[in-house]
């Protein structure tokens, strides 16, 4: 990790928001107090820039195909509307992040006509890296005047607007000198949070933290029938390896993701969401998760966010569920194992662990009722344990064996805290 990183990253529950489906940031504003009762601490705005009109896709273009970085997108507000929303957003105890996206700009870019060299070039004019990716032009890193220009873009965005950090699009197709540069050169103005989305352990030489595609890659064939459940459990023990202690970004769904409802029946939605918030790292939450919605966003055309539609009594559960996680350190901090069943198919155990605080949860995440056998460490064997079933509120006994198994009757999941 970088060496100022905050040694409490796992607090952060993040709210990704994306503005042009509210129909602008007054509209945003008006779901802030929903927001902050949800749980979020951390809100990431989508870009919020004007997007370019050459080669367009959609009607309004992607996001992520920025004209202008110094500017507002006249459909969501004025700069000023910004800076009341950043205001608002920390009236109420929330970190604001910005996205940046500085792989590429849109292909018509304010910055093409008079610094056509900051631009990635082939034979026929700017050029790009990912050939599907028509509506961008690429960026060339060796240039030192563009290094300037976008770390000075960044100081504005501080400076300006006071936001708190930046979650970096496809950061690693940047170069790494410069984002720890960047870094280095915007610590003296505030202690920022820097998210990047990838997936590489050698991004944490800048970042605090990065995204855990390389579970969730696994967790997405699976649901496409390509991958065993048991192929996305066994990755966790790979992370503890690869990542050394460095917290990842967790999440069912973003904007470039289908719904997790998408694939998963309603009756399913609770067990995996908690089997999400039991996982070791910070949490991501996408606009309408909370509802259950199914339907994911368009990011290209005009498109409405409506949570009417939505599962109010979802987004109790949820908000339920995080302020557990809030009120309980093991479950945020807690050594995390990956705990062998006999139904790894369709079935997630998880035990957390701090000191003497317990926290298991076992997922019937795709089967019928059933039950399911868990196997524990060596330590625990021959033992009652007296827990807590936080599901329905109420003491829970069970007994592991002396082969360290203890055998559970599971409909949806179980939550179980105990201290041993």
């Amino acid at each position: 990790m970088a060496l100022d990183t905050a040694k409490n990253l796992e607090d952060l529950v993040v709210y990704e928001v994306f503005a042009r489906a509210y129909g602008g940031f007054k509209r945003v504003e008006e779901d802030l107090e929903r927001i902050k009762k949800l749980g979020v601490n951390t809100v990431w705005f989508m870009p919020i820039h004007p997007t370019g009109t050459l080669n367009r896709k959609g009607t309004l273009g992607s996001p992520y195909a920025i004209r202008d970085y110094r500017s507002i997108d006249p459909a969501l507000g004025s700069l000023d509307d910004f800076k009341n929303l950043v205001s608002k957003t920390h009236e109420m105890g929330m970190k604001v992040l910005m996205d940046v996206v500085f792989n590429h700009m849109a292909a018509d870019s304010v910055l093409l006509k008079d610094h056509p060299d900051w631009f990635l070039r082939d034979g026929n004019g700017p050029t790009r890296k990912v050939a599907d990716w028509t509506d961008v032009i690429d960026f060339d890193f060796s240039n030192y005047d563009l290094v300037k220009y976008l770390i000075d873009t960044l100081k504005f965005w501080v400076e300006e607007c006071d936001v708190d950090g930046f979650r970096c699009d496809v950061a690693g197709l940047v170069p790494i000198a410069f984002w720890n540069r960047a870094r280095v050169e915007l610590s003296d103005l505030k202690k920022l949070l820097w998210i990047s989305e990838s997936k590489e352990p050698e991004m944490y030489q800048a970042f605090d933290l990065t995204y855990d595609y390389d579970s969730y890659d696994i967790l997405r064939s699976h649901f496409e029938g390509k991958a065993l459940l048991a192929d996305y459990l066994s990755h966790f023990e790979y992370q503890k390896k690869a990542f050394n202690g460095n917290v990842k970004l967790r999440f069912l769904e973003n904007h470039d993701q289908e719904r997790i409802a998408h694939y998963v029946p309603a009756e399913k939605l609770k067990a995996w969401t908690v089997f999400l918030l039991v996982q070791k790292g910070a949490i991501l939450i996408y606009n309408g998760q909370e509802f259950a919605l199914e339907e994911k966003p368009d990011i290209f055309n005009e498109y409405k966010l409506d949570f009417s539609k939505g599962n109010k009594e979802f987004q109790d559960f949820l908000s339920s569920m995080l302020e557990l996680r809030k009120s309980m350190p093991v479950m945020k901090y807690g050594e995390m194992h990956v705990l062998k069943n006999n139904a790894s198919h369709t079935s997630a155990s998880i035990l957390r662990r701090m000191d003497k605080y317990f926290l298991l949860y076992v997922g019937n995440l795709e089967g019928e009722p059933h039950n399911i056998s868990v196997r524990f460490n060596d330590e625990l064997k021959n033992t009652y344990i007296h827990a807590f079933d936080h599901v329905k509120k109420i003491p829970y006994t069970f007994y592991i064996n002396e082969s360290g198994e203890a055998t559970f009757y599971v409909d949806d999941f179980l939550l179980l805290s105990s201290v041993l």
